[in-house]
């Protein structure tokens, strides 16, 4: 059975699923709080991490190291690039930094020493989710998502990115898929579309609907949480 730990970096994106939790119980670990309960069943433990990779990264270990966590969901909100739209719901077939860079020794850009270049998604957890969307006929891409400490609101942050189309900008989901691939643990990224990189009204548009979209990537994880069997 699994035992699964869902990540998220903001109140608005974690409230309706602490709110959702059976038998909760919070666990403060170095900082962060840990709420653990049950979902439909299943034994879930929330957290929220807070902004960036680093955060997310510890809140992912603590989740495989202190609760036993053998599958980890990382919900919230990104920036998309075109065609991608506004209110657009992605799962991440696989995860990569934009920010990371030590191709001065032979690396791919954005690949850490000793790591893939990319971070994919176990095919089963994808079809899991793609299974569970379909039969809520809730409309879903599949994509990579390109994480890193900062917030994308020019092409010139991504500009050592070879293929942008369709991608999504965020800023934990490939910290959080770095620690389970590494870890040997199944993991599912799920963003929601917040604003569209490079857009006039980009930044008003995330400042206008960040905590809607928030609360609607946390409505499409608590669905897909009451259909996971």
């Amino acid at each position: 059975m699994r035992k699964i730990g869902i990540i998220a970096a903001m109140e608005p994106e974690i409230e309706l699923l602490c709110n959702s939790l059976d038998g909760i119980e919070e666990i403060n670990i170095l900082g962060t709080s840990f709420y653990q309960g049950f979902i439909n069943g299943n034994e879930v433990v929330l957290a929220q991490c807070g902004v960036g990779k680093v955060n997310a990264a510890m809140a992912a270990t603590v989740l495989l190291l202190e609760f036993g966590c053998n599958l980890l969901i990382n919900t919230g909100i990104a920036g998309g690039i075109k065609p991608l739209k506004t209110k657009d719901v992605i799962i991440g077939s696989s995860l990569g930094y934009y920010d990371f860079d030590t191709t001065i020794f032979g690396y791919d850009y954005g690949q850490v020493p000793g790591m893939p270049k990319k971070f994919m998604a176990n095919p089963a957890c994808i079809m899991l989710v793609k299974q569970i969307l379909n039969k809520l006929n809730i409309e879903y891409k599949e994509t990579t998502i390109y994480s890193g400490d900062q917030f994308v609101s020019s092409f010139d942050q991504l500009k050592n990115i070879s293929a942008l189309e369709d991608a999504a900008c965020e800023m934990e989901g490939a910290a959080v898929a770095h620690v389970a691939v590494k870890a040997g643990a199944d993991f599912i990224i799920l963003r929601y579309i917040s604003d569209i990189v490079g857009e006039e009204s980009q930044v008003n548009d995330y400042l206008a609907f960040e905590s809607e979209m928030a609360n609607r990537s946390a409505n499409i994880c608590l669905q897909i949480m009451n259909n996971i069997e």
